[in-house]
Order: structure tokens, then sequence, then C-alpha cells
């Protein structure tokens, strides 16, 4: 097989990624063969060969390159909801005011909401009235984490856990020195909060 020419695999990529600036989709095979003046047949043997240098990626008639993937990249739907959700998933829905789509490749992948702060119990951690906090679902925390937690009095908090060694028993810290630390029997932890995302 003859040798590709590197300054037509560079052709090519652009011309992908200009289509799909334009469009939001990549070109057929036969688009980029008319392009660029040459056979289908050929145009689709460089396309094996650049994605064999990783180049672009080609999967089952699928186009994409390392640009395309930054414009368009994976993600999940976050539920926004105006408290912490509990109770059943009929009930947590209907707490639901509108979905955030969050960026994978920024927040990683997992079952995630956004709770919308209320009240000023966590302001020492940068978390204010009315901030979005980003949750992952998850019922294990380490000791430092912020938690949205279930109380023994079946309370939802959005609150630090902590260890007292002394007592030998969790509590819960709010981030506000004019706050007392709230020690419970029992808790079940509902998410760790991940980031913030607030107005400035």
């Amino acid at each position: 097989m003859r040798s590709k020419s590197t300054e037509l695999m560079l052709r090519i990529k652009e011309y992908i990624e200009n289509y799909f600036s334009k469009y939001s989709s990549t070109p057929t095979v036969r688009e980029i063969a008319s392009a660029m003046k040459v056979a289908a047949s050929t145009a689709h043997r460089y396309l094996v060969a650049m994605t064999e240098k990783e180049m672009i990626y080609y999967e089952n008639g699928v186009l994409s390159t390392p640009k395309i993937k930054m414009m368009n990249p994976e993600f999940s739907p976050a539920a926004i909801v105006g408290s912490i959700p509990c109770g059943t998933p009929d009930e947590r829905e209907a707490q639901v005011e509108e979905y955030l789509p969050l960026s994978v490749s920024f927040f990683g992948k997992g079952d995630f909401y956004a709770l919308r702060a209320s009240g000023n119990s966590m302001t020492e951690a940068q978390i204010d009235d009315g901030d979005l906090v980003i949750i992952r679902e998850q019922q294990t925390a380490e000791i430092g984490d912020i938690v949205v937690a279930l109380t023994d009095e079946d309370k939802n908090t959005l609150k630090r856990l902590c260890f007292d060694n002394e007592q030998q028993r969790y509590y819960l810290h709010p981030e506000n020195k004019e706050m007392e630390d709230i020690y419970v029997s029992s808790l079940r932890v509902q998410g760790v909060a991940t980031y913030v995302i607030k107005a400035i």
C-alpha cells in the first residue's frame, strides 16, 4: 500500500472540524472525498490510516477528533432541587426545579444532583445562601467531607462530617462559628458535596 500524504491527512482533519463547527455533525465519507477531490475508497483508506495514527476517531462510521470531543463533551444531567432530597424517587422528582448538564470531563462520572443552599450555616466553607452545591450521590464519606446527611431525627442537613474521639461518635459541623455542632446517635450519608457554583 502506498504511503499516505501527511498534508492530505491534515486537510481532511481540518475539513472534518470545520464541518462540525458549521453543522454540529461530521461529514460523510463521500462528502470528504468530494471536498478533497479523491475517490470515496481513497477517503475511507485515509480515515482508517488517520485513526491508526490517532489523528481522528473513526468507529462504526462515526467520526470525531480530539478537538471535536472538546467542542462536544459528554454531559450527565443533575437535578436541581430546592431542598435536600429525601424520600422515594417520586417524592424527590417532585422537588426538581430543572436539570443542569454537568460535563463528565470536569465533574467526573457518577450520579449527581445540585442542591440550592439555604441559610448561612456553611458560609465559612464558601457556601452561601442561594449557591448551587453539586452533590455526588453515595452512602459513604470520609471524615472532613461536606455531606448531605439524614440525622436520627429524620432531618436532612448539609454539614461537614466529623468524629469526636473522646465520645467515639460522629457529629455534623456547621461552617459558621456562631452555630453549634450537631451530635447525633446515628446518621445516614446521602451524598458528598464536590463543587459549588455561585454568582459573583
